[in-house]
């Protein structure tokens, strides 16, 4: 493919302005780097002599640093990077110089074409594809370039693994794209020009996370926790961690709306390991206008993770009954009953009790 532009096209730079370009990238990257490993002139090649040709290609792989287990409901950032493990496959000479400055051009060519290992405009995307219970909410990151045994500094994605997700590892897909110098030609010296060809290359990369279940919560309402309408009772409510890690410094609190009130809503539940339970107690205040039923209360339980993160449980929902409170004109129905009955029995002993002592002194005379 050849591309024809007016007075002297991009893809064909004097030495004076390759100079200028390298300087300018120097400056923007402050780091000292040829000016093919920023900017990608376009694809034109039009010499005649073309002297080598070096076949190699980059060979981008990645890694995870850092943290790659996560817990079911963490969000968190994860770091990957990459190595650039391109290698040269060996070169070929097309056209032998035939006098000193075709030399010169030919040795210039020849330390060029070993620049076909070093990816230039690297961007990469962490993308699941294999329905993975993760989401991802970092999008395009930009790397610059890699030579070949090259480190990038970490790509960060922010991912969030689903409060449903079930231990295991799971597989992401790291979307590569990138640019390479696949040709070179030089000619002219003393005031080179030069050619180029690029080709924009995908790699996909595969990026394991491992997920492990947090603490996992269930809350039981106790049979004991019968409220009265119109009055103040406790609400209990047990707490049992039947996950398969140990949630510390565990605080449950409870969010109360009508016919309920209070202002004791949290409870310490302490060190909670797989298994334990914890009974924990609440004072509520129930309206007078309250139905008897049962209702529901929404709890939740906060605790530090294995991390020293503070995590908070899924919304649970406890149960309580209200019941309504026996009558004033029950009560002393009730009250009175006992107490006639009790009187009449009273009477009746110390009737009994008279009228023996009474018989006794008859008997006596």
């Amino acid at each position: 493919m050849k591309t024809k532009e007016a007075g002297n096209p991009l893809g064909k730079l004097t030495n004076t302005t390759r100079l200028l370009m390298l300087y300018a990238v120097f400056l923007l990257s402050v780091t000292s780097i040829s000016a093919y490993s920023e900017i990608v002139p376009p694809n034109i090649f039009e010499f005649t002599r073309d002297y080598y040709n070096v076949f190699g290609e980059p060979l981008l792989s990645a890694y995870v640093i850092g943290e790659s287990e996560f817990e079911s409901g963490e969000r968190s950032r994860i770091a990957i990077q990459l190595v650039n493990e391109g290698q040269i496959n060996g070169f070929e000479t097309e056209k032998m110089p035939d006098e000193s400055n075709e030399s010169r051009d030919a040795k210039t060519e020849l330390k060029m074409e070993y620049d076909v290992t070093t990816a230039i405009n690297i961007c990469g995307t962490l993308e699941n594809k294999n329905a993975a219970p993760i989401r991802i909410f970092s999008g395009l990151q930009h790397v610059g370039f890699l030579r070949s045994g090259e480190i990038s500094q970490p790509l960060e994605f922010e991912i969030e693994i689903f409060r449903n997700a079930t231990s295991g590892v799971y597989e992401l897909v790291l979307n590569l794209t990138y640019q390479y110098q696949y040709k070179v030609a030089v000619e002219g010296y003393p005031d080179q020009e030069f050619d180029y060809w690029y080709v924009t290359r995908n790699q996909t990369l595969p990026i394991h996370i491992k997920v492990e279940p947090g603490a996992v919560f269930e809350a039981d309402g106790n049979a004991s926790s019968r409220l009265l309408a119109g009055r103040e009772g406790v609400l209990y409510i047990v707490y049992r961690n039947v996950g398969s890690v140990v949630a510390e410094d565990a605080v449950a609190s409870i969010d109360v709306v009508d016919p309920f009130s209070t202002t004791d809503d949290q409870a310490f539940l302490g060190v909670l390991y797989p298994g334990d339970s914890y009974e924990a107690k609440y004072w509520i205040e129930v309206d007078s206008d309250a139905l008897p039923k049962t209702y529901g209360i929404e709890t939740e339980v906060r605790y530090t993770d294995r991390h020293g993160d503070t995590r908070i449980s899924d919304m649970m929902n406890a149960p309580v009954k209200v019941v309504e409170p026996i009558p004033l004109r029950e009560r002393i129905g009730l009250t009175g009953y006992s107490v006639a009955i009790a009187v009449i029995a009273m009477i009746t002993g110390v009737s009994g009790l008279y009228i023996y002592k009474k018989r006794g002194k008859t008997d006596v005379r």
